[in-house]
Formats: C-alpha cells, structure tokens, sequence
C-alpha cells in the first residue's frame, strides 16, 4: 500500500493544464497556471483535484468547490480534497466566510477532528487538514485567521520545499490585515514569500495573484510588475486573473494595460456566464467598475458612458434612471429588500439613499474595504446567491450604488456638470460631491450649501472611521469651491490647504482614489485659476507623486508650468497627457490644448 502511494506521489503531473483521466469530462482542460502538489489520494482525483487548487489559488471558488468535488467522488477518502473544499469557503481577501459550510464538508470526511486526522496517511497532510481546522474552529474571526495564519506559518516552515505551503501562507497573513488597516510588515513578508515562488516557479497563479495583492499598497506596486504582466498570460480560464493586473497597472497610471486587462476580465466573465446558463449577477462588474475609471483617464468618455449602461441593463427597467440621474427611480423606499446584496466592489461604497434637501435625514453612505460587503437579511451575516456556492452575485441594491459612483466620477473628470443639473437626491457619499460640485459650476448656490451640509453630517455620523475622514476632506473641497466662486479666495485656500494636508496624510490609493477629486489637484486647479501659476505646479507635481498619470493633474500640470515660464516641466506634462490620451474621444479640447502646449 505504501509502495503505491510513493508510486502516486512520484507521478503527479506539474502542470495545471491537465487532460484528466477520469470520466466525468472529455473537454480541454481549462489554462490555470501550473503547480507541483504531491498528495496521497487516487490516481484518478489528482487531476480534479490539481484543477480546483488552481481554481483556489485564482478566487475562482465555485470552480474550486466543484473540481474537489469531483475529486471526492473518485476517492471517497481523499482527505485532501475535503480539505480543498473546506477551504474554498473561505475569502479572506473579500472579507467572507461561510463557516457552517465549511464545517459541513469537513464533517463528510468524519466526524470530529481526531479522526479527520486519521484519514490524512502524511504528516504533511495532517498540517494541512490541522490548519483549516483552526481557520473554521472556535473564536471570531480574526483570531480564527490568526490561528491559521500562524499554522501555515509552521507548516511552511516544517516543508520549505512545498511551493503550495509558501502560497497559501502567503494568503493566510494577507488574511489577517484588517480591512481598514494596512500593515506593510506583513504585506511585504507576504510578498516576499510569493517572489520566492516565482523564482522556482514562474508560472505558479498564487504567487503571482499573492504578489499583486501584497504589493497594491500604492508605495511597492512596481514589485509586482513581472508578476502583472505573468498572471493573466498564464490563467486565462480566471476573470479575476485576467483583472488582477489593472491593481499594479492602474496604480502605475498604466492605463492602456490597465484597460486591457479589465476589458479582457469583464467579457471573459460574460462569456462563462451566458455559457452556463447564469444572471448577470455573476459578471464581474468589480472589473467593469476598474475599466471605467480607466476610461476616464485615456479621455474615453463616451466608452465609460456604456460601461454604466452595462450596469444600467443589469440593475433592470425602472432602477437605473434616466441620463441625468442615475439609479434615481424609486429612491423614495429606499433601498431594494427584496434584492439581495451580495457582491460589490472594492473600495466601493454602501449604497443608502438619501434626499437632498435642507429638512432631509442626513443619511449617507459609509464605505467598505471589502469586495463582498456582509448582505442583509441573512442570520448568520453570510451571502445568500443561488446561483453561487460562496453567495457570490451582484445585487440591484450594490450596483446601484456603484452606478452612482460611476457617474459622479464621470461629471467629476469630464466636466459634465449638466448631467446633476436639479438633481434630488444621491445614493452615496461619491455622488453628494459630485452633486454639490455640479451645484456651483452651474450657479446653484442652494443645492450646494445643501450638499455640504450632508457630507458635513456625513464626516461625523457614518459608521465607518475611514468614510467619516474621506467625507470631511469632500466637504473641505466642496467648501472651498464655493468660497472660491463666492470671490472667497482667502477662505477657499485655506479650506483646499486643509483638505490636501488631510489628504496627504492618508495612505496612497491602491486603486481608484478617495476622494474622487483628488484635493491637491483641486487646490491646484483653484490656485491657477486665481494666477498662482507656481503654487499650482507645485500642486499638481505633489498629486501626481500620490497619483501617477492622473489626466486632469498632467493637463494642469501642463497650463500650470506654462504660464509659470516652466517650458520644459509644460512639454513633458503635455506629451505625458498626449500619450495617456491618444485613444481619447476625438472631439475633447484638451487635446488640441495639449498639443500646442507640448510644440
């Protein structure tokens, strides 16, 4: 028996692209990535079973879950794939778990953790089944995490050699950051383990999807250069693979590979979708919201405009609202109960609505770290999707909400101010700012004292310590714009000043910045409208260092060094804004601008 078992380790493929001796498929293995994972279990499963440990390692977990699935059915005592299993439900990089389920499948393999011991036949084995024990035992969930983490940690340490130890320790100490915290420390020991990987193992999906992740801080983004442009090449079967580059390129303000990626991830995730007979809910509409601010940056307005309307079609008739106020209707109620509210966004709001008017409940939006906010409705606080194992799906409610912020950015960036004109009402703080933005560049001085009043409520009330901060610095902003267009220079400097220090002390945006106005590129706008052409570059040049490649800040940049007699800082900024906006609609008047500046 154990001359057949050495027999089997010594025959497990390397490559995730596997044609699978089993019988429950004759189709091409899908392209994953490639790993070396030795374990005891039939001949026959190590296919399945390979396929859904690269499935895990690209968040692709339904996949994963049906892949050990079909391990299981193969060899009924294959510990490992119960391990697989158990796992799956559990997204630390997303902030959820579903830990009934998870204790479920572990109890399928035998009934308490002793004799689950029992059936894994190697030591290694046993370390892993250990550490997910821990992940789903007794305790909240962070110190269940930090338990994990920890056995990985040994585990890793007991079998150096075991790439798949290394990969999922690395994801075990990204797991126990806090979703409102950053801590480099364990960032970079995660990242470090994962380029470790990479060394052996190029091609290995988690330690370049572990990679991107522990280095999408917005200060190390770079180290995870080689590892963007490896992992959607080598797992083109995952969505999120294929989006996961747009973390290290969009920070860089690469927009064009930032772009590409999220197209590529979007209409693979339709694709699957529609060839599995599923909603809309499971598009990735993380990476359609991506690919958007991406558009706005290469000045493709009117190719941003149907990444909303994308989203329109998926909210439904009725919810999205007309042009000029999107996801508006039926906002009076409230927010959708019957839908539920599952997956949403990184970084991306909490979608409460509220009206806009003096006498309004000052209810705004909080934010959430997470990409699958904590759905309502539910008793243990666990996602509730059929069409997904995990509850994985986007809700009316949560698309409605980054709909609001979708527009808001693109008033914000393509100075389309008319689309808030006489707009009621907002989903989110995203929209407040730009509603109240919009409110002075159209003269509407009411509205935007009205606005400022909420995100000034806003700052103090909501839930959330990292929404409150983002929300004064807005309210800031949006009170020195109004100072300014009141002649107030004085009192808007000093409310832009304000706002661009707090900004500053905040850590850089790993993705899509927060405030959506940028305060150091609005104080510069302001300071050269007021003439202050050399304050401005110093504005813009300091909002470019948080930001890089950020259009509106290298167009000022560009009028900024100009009229400050900074011939070459203007020619550079120009032919910088050029290259970042040669597929930009054809029309928009800053490339004509751009060009005579960079002559």
């Amino acid at each position: 028996m154990l001359q057949a078992r050495r027999a089997a380790l010594r025959w497990i493929p390397l490559l995730g692209l596997l044609s699978a001796a089993v019988s429950v498929s004759t189709a091409p293995s899908p392209v994953l990535g490639r790993i070396s994972f030795p374990t005891s279990g039939a001949s026959a499963a190590q296919a399945t079973f390979i396929r859904g440990v690269l499935y895990l390692h690209s968040f692709e977990y339904d996949a994963a879950i049906d892949q050990f699935r079909q391990a299981q059915q193969i060899d009924p005592n294959f510990a490992m794939a119960y391990w697989g299993e158990a796992l799956a439900y559990s997204q630390p990089l997303w902030r959820n778990e579903s830990v009934d389920k998870a204790r479920a499948v572990l109890a399928r393999l035998a009934p308490n953790a002793t004799a689950r011991q029992a059936k894994a036949p190697t030591v290694r084995e046993k370390g892993y089944l250990d550490a997910v024990e821990k992940l789903f035992g007794t305790g909240d969930q962070p110190a269940r995490a930090k338990a994990y983490a920890d056995r990985m940690g040994a585990l890793h340490a007991q079998f150096p050699d075991d790439d798949e130890a290394a990969a999922f320790d690395a994801l075990a100490l990204l797991g126990t950051i806090p979703e409102t915290e950053r801590n480099q420390a364990v960032s970079l020991k995660a990242g470090a383990i994962a380029l470790a990987i990479l060394k052996k193992n190029p091609e290995h999906p988690g330690a370049n999807h572990y990679a991107l992740h522990a280095f999408d801080d917005g200060e190390h983004a770079a180290m995870a250069l080689d590892a963007a442009r490896t992992y959607a090449r080598i797992a083109p079967a995952s969505s999120h693979a294929r989006h996961m580059p747009s973390h290290v390129f969009l920070t860089l303000g690469m927009w064009d590979e930032a772009a590409a990626s999220d197209e590529s991830a979007f209409a693979a995730s339709v694709d699957l979708a529609k060839q599995k007979g599923l909603s809309a809910s499971q598009y990735d509409f993380h990476a359609l919201s991506w690919l958007h601010y991406e558009y706005l940056q290469q000045g493709r307005f009117a190719k941003a405009r149907e990444t909303m309307r994308e989203v329109e079609r998926a909210v439904g008739p009725g919810r999205a609202g007309g042009p000029g106020r999107s996801g508006e209707s039926g906002r009076s109620g409230g927010s959708d109960s019957s839908a539920s509210v599952v997956s949403g966004f990184s970084r991306t709001v909490i979608p409460v609505t509220s009206g806009l008017s003096a006498t309004a409940p000052p209810v705004v939006s909080g934010f959430s770290r997470t990409v699958i906010p904590v759905a309502s409705g539910t008793a243990d606080g666990q996602h509730q999707h059929v069409e997904s194992e995990i509850g994985k799906g986007y809700g009316s409610t949560s698309l409605k909400g980054e709909l609001a912020s979708m527009k808001a950015r693109l008033v914000v960036e393509s100075g389309d101010w008319a689309l808030m004109r006489g707009q009621g009402s907002f989903e989110n703080i995203d929209e407040l700012y730009a509603l109240g933005a919009a409110s002075v560049k159209l003269g509407d001085g009411a509205r935007a004292e009205v606005a400022l009043e909420h995100l000034d409520t806003a700052s103090k009330t909501v839930p959330d310590a990292d929404a409150r901060e983002i929300a004064h610095i807005m309210a800031a902003e949006l009170d020195g714009l109004m100072r300014f267009a009141r002649a107030d220079r004085t009192g808007a400097f000093a409310a832009l000043a304000h706002a661009t220090a707090a900004e500053a002390k905040r850590p850089k945006p790993i993705a899509r910045p927060y405030p959506i106005k940028p305060a150091g590129e609005l104080f510069g706008e302001l300071l050269l409208a007021s003439g202050d052409a050399a304050g401005a570059v110093k504005q813009f040049q300091a909002a470019l260092a948080r930001t890089p490649r950020r259009a509106a800040s290298l167009i000022g940049l560009a009028r900024a060094a100009q009229k400050a007699g900074q011939r070459a800082a203007a020619v550079s900024a120009a032919k910088d804004f050029l290259a970042a906006w040669h597929l930009a609609d054809a029309a928009r008047p800053e490339l004509a601008e751009a060009r005579a500046i960079a002559r």
